[in-house]
This record gives structure tokens, sequence and C-alpha cells, in this order.
């Protein structure tokens, strides 16, 4: 009824395979902290300091200070402490500071607190109750009218 069949016979002949390896070139690729933004989820609380060389998006809490490359406060989002940040986006609320190169705050944020930026936009709607100083790397040097005046009259 079950029968095996016999082996197939083995083949002699022999092949010679001759390979050149070469050194393999590491691929780049995009790291994914470069794509895809780190979430603290609407459910998730954060009592501590926050530090990510990548984007941040923040939909739940966070108790603590952030050190981060670009922060996107969601709506419904909300931090309180200190932020550093290259770019930050503002859609929910911040008790705190930030220092960032460019701010943007939406019609939806609600922020206490002093913002040090260079670059500042705020949306109709958007609140901010605290002061806001732009950041200047090299500030040129205002000169008085009365001063510049007598410069200008002593080289004509």
């Amino acid at each position: 009824m079950f029968r095996s069949k016999p082996p197939a016979p083995m083949s002699t002949s022999t092949a010679m395979v001759t390979t050149h390896a070469e050194p393999v070139k590491p691929v780049k690729t995009l790291s994914r902290a470069s794509t895809v933004p780190s979430i603290i989820s609407a459910e998730t609380t954060i009592r501590g300091d926050l530090q990510s060389e990548g984007d941040v998006q923040v939909e739940g809490t966070i108790y603590g200070d952030l050190n981060v490359t670009k922060l996107t406060i969601a709506e419904g989002g909300m931090v309180s402490g200190n932020i550093t940040a290259k770019n930050v986006r503002i859609c929910g609320a911040l008790n705190g500071s930030v220092r960032s190169e460019m701010v943007t705050l939406t019609a939806t944020a609600r922020v206490m607190g002093d913002i040090h930026h260079e670059l500042l936009a705020i949306e109709t709607g958007g609140q901010l109750e605290g002061m806001s100083r732009r950041l200047v790397p090299h500030a040129p040097q205002v000169v008085p009218q009365e001063e510049y005046r007598a410069h200008e009259h002593s080289e004509g």
C-alpha cells in the first residue's frame, strides 16, 4: 500500500563556483527619529524631564522640562514645564517658558509663560499670558539718530 520510492541516483558531476566578494557598503537609510515623531498618547502622563534628538508630539500630559528637536503639543495635550527646542508648535496648553528658534501658537493654544524666540507666529485666537522676547543671535547695533547725523555731517 505505502511503498517508498528508491532514492534517485546521485550525480557525479562537479561544478566549480567562483565568487568575487566585494566589501559591503553601508546603505544610507533615514533614521526613524527623523521621520516618525515619538508620541505621548492622550492616556499617558509623564512626571519628569524628557530629552530627545527627534520630534516629539504630546497628546497627553507632561510635568517636567523638555529638551527636544521639534515639539508639537496637540490640542488636548498639556505640558507643565520649560521647553527648549528648535521648533515648537502649540495647539494645546503650556504652563512654562519656551526657548526656540521658531514658535507657532495655533488658534487653540493656551500659554502661561514667557516665549523666547527668533520667529513667532500666533494665529487668531491663540492665547499668550506672558512676555515674548525675540532672540537675536547677533543684534545689529542701534545708533541714536543724533549720533548718526553728526557722523554723516562729519564725513561730508
